[in-house]
């Protein structure tokens, strides 16, 4: 039962969501941006554009996956061969999974905001950290 006051509307049948940017650009982009990258970075940069493929390649095969439902609707047998599909098409989890490590390879390679602050001179990573050990340790040897 939907809470007092509020009133749910149904979602008019027939209206797609537009599809959001294909994250295999937006990866490439955010990668050429980046010009303190070094040949060293290599493997890191082809780990971030592999993982953004594996994402869009779970959202493409989900949307084959539901094609393929409601062309075969009336056939038992290749339903039960698309539940096996269905099985390994699970965008959530896919997204789920890579997501949060595309977000970490691109932070190691500097391509976040608060990487990106870390990275200035004026501030090294660790620098404050770094600090307040040190300041313990030499309390600890007097």
């Amino acid at each position: 039962m939907p809470p007092r006051g509020r009133k749910l509307a149904a979602v008019p049948a027939g209206r797609r969501r537009e599809r959001p940017p294909d994250l295999r650009d937006a990866v490439r982009a955010a990668l050429e941006g980046m010009d303190w990258l070094r040949p060293s970075d290599g493997a890191l940069k082809a780990l971030a554009v592999r993982q953004a493929e594996e994402i869009e390649k779970a959202v493409e095969r989900a949307e084959e996956l539901a094609e393929l439902r409601r062309e075969f609707a009336g056939d038992m047998a290749a339903l039960r061969r698309l539940q096996k599909l269905e099985a390994m098409c699970e965008v959530t989890k896919t997204v789920g999974w890579l997501g949060p490590q595309l977000q970490g390879v691109l932070r190691d390679l500097g391509g976040t905001p608060a990487a990106r602050a870390a990275m200035k001179a004026d501030k090294p990573i660790g620098g404050r950290l770094a600090q307040l050990r040190a300041d313990a340790a030499g309390q600890h040897d007097s």
